[in-house]
């Protein structure tokens, strides 16, 4: 599709948005453990969701552009992969632990994937979150 046939005026991505929505996506993260361990279920859904909007943004951002605000559109400017790889963090069978563990760490990978991060950070992380909140370690570690 032609840069004149897109569905909406799209403007170039930002690199100081790409900044905040790179530290935002660690801090977002970071919330979950502690939702998990009161069994927030609510708001550990809301937290996945605003993971999932920050890689959304990212991936647009890879892409070229900003996230077009008011689109009715959006399928159309991710690639099939990114499509795909979004879409798998959307169902979760059940409102439970596991569930959300399991869509942040999909997202997890495709923050990783797209921004160039390393499994370093993720496992400090991980390791920072543990020291704070013994939950993630018993979780992830499946103990």
């Amino acid at each position: 599709m032609s840069a004149s046939a897109w569905p909406d005026a799209l403007q170039p991505s930002d690199s100081a948005r790409v900044s905040h929505l790179l530290a935002d996506f660690w801090r977002e993260l970071s919330l979950l453990p502690d939702l998990l361990g009161r069994g927030e279920q609510l708001l550990c859904a809301r937290c996945t969701s605003r993971l999932r909007d920050t890689v959304l943004e990212l991936m647009l951002a890879l892409n070229g552009i900003a996230f077009p605000s008011a689109t009715l559109h959006l399928n159309t400017y991710l690639g099939p992969s990114q499509r795909a790889a979004i879409e798998k963090t959307l169902i979760a069978p059940n409102a439970d632990g596991d569930a959300w563990i399991g869509q942040a760490v999909a997202l997890v990978v495709i923050y990783r994937e797209r921004s160039g991060a390393d499994a370093e950070a993720g496992l400090r992380w991980i390791e920072e979150m543990g020291t704070r909140n013994r939950y993630v370690l018993d979780v992830w570690a499946g103990g």
